[in-house]
């Protein structure tokens, strides 16, 4: 299995190009609530953006180079597609759509444990979570602002050393796929530390042992810190309400070939019906974002989400001769502000 994955320069612009589009465009919110900020510039949104872009493009390339199993990423579609709540890999190449939502989540190099927020899980729960380390150097910008003339005339041997380092490592940006969780996963967790079901014990204490001894997986209440259950004196920083997977252990329990690839292709759903969030009143929220028809023909948010990801797909297709993929960069996208 090679879970070192490479993201070449091509995709890393690509990346970027798709990012600027749109937040330009104005197709995704620009408020950031954190840090006291109203609206983040564009070069905040990209630091934000881009290195789960390239999470997302690893992960692509990781199931084409281990499985021969082709899928497109959102900066692969040939338009913009809106939603609040969809996968990071809408479709295969094909144009058929993945009922296995997949969130794809980038980790840092020293980070101990794979969070998902338990706020997520009402509304925005998805049937496997995949762990990304993303190799794209901190100073990656510094790349891109070196053939601004005026920087070019006036940088410095030094600064020229350090800009050819980045260039290589920005010429093939190494990336490994650590390992994954099913929704299955999560339930145990849940049942295990929120009802003391003794079954999901048994399945964690099996699946996600650690080393030590211990279960490497916890549901995190508000206020807790993070912990390495292999060093008992490390302690990390408080949280908010999280379920917590820790890395290595996710990594050791990863079973890409013999679960993982049998998922991706039997492509069914894995989680239960979702509620569409409601008003005391009874109105739906203004949350969920999507187009009358769809919320009064489903009583499932992940139902109603799916059909209309699915149709703006066609849409998509029927103006690019029945494809859904690009052949045209997202620098040449016309921006219309909205």
């Amino acid at each position: 299995m090679n879970n070192k994955i490479t993201v070449c320069k091509e995709q890393y612009l690509e990346a970027l190009g798709f990012t600027a589009y749109v937040y330009l465009s104005n197709k995704i919110t620009k408020y950031s609530g954190m840090g006291g900020q109203k609206t983040r510039t564009l070069g905040e949104f990209i630091e934000n953006m881009v290195y789960g872009k390239i999470g997302e493009l690893a992960f692509k390339n990781f199931l084409k180079k281990n499985f021969d199993i082709d899928v497109l990423t959102e900066i692969d579609i040939a338009g913009f597609y809106s939603g609040i709540y969809l996968p990071d890999i809408p479709s295969f190449s094909d144009g058929r759509a993945l009922n296995f939502w997949i969130d794809i989540k980038e980790v840092r190099r020293d980070q101990k444990w794979l969070l998902i927020p338990a706020s997520s899980l009402t509304f925005r729960a998805y049937d496997a979570y995949v762990a990304v380390w993303v190799g794209l150097p901190d100073e990656h910008i510094l790349w891109l602002i070196e053939n601004v003339p005026y920087i070019k005339s006036n940088m410095d041997d030094s600064w020229k050393k350090i800009v050819q380092k980045l260039a290589d490592e920005i010429e093939e940006i190494v990336c490994e796929v650590i390992g994954y969780v099913t929704w299955k996963d999560v339930e145990e967790v849940i049942n295990y530390f929120m009802l003391k079901d003794n079954h999901s014990k048994k399945y964690l204490e099996k699946k996600f042992k650690t080393n030590s001894g211990n279960i490497g997986a916890n549901y995190f209440q508000d206020g807790d810190k993070l912990y390495d259950p292999e060093d008992p004196e490390w302690q990390g920083s408080q949280i908010r309400e999280n379920i917590g997977f820790y890395i290595p252990s996710l990594k050791d329990s990863s079973n890409w070939q013999g679960e993982f690839r049998k998922l991706i292709i039997k492509n069914e759903r894995m989680i239960g019906p979702i509620p569409i969030p409601k008003t005391k009143k009874g109105n739906v929220k203004k949350s969920v974002n999507l187009p009358d028809d769809y919320v009064r023909n489903f009583n499932d948010l992940r139902g109603a989400t799916q059909k209309y990801l699915e149709d703006q797909l066609d849409e998509i297709k029927s103006r690019n001769n029945n494809s859904l993929k690009r052949n045209k960069s997202w620098f040449s996208e016309e921006i219309n502000e909205v």
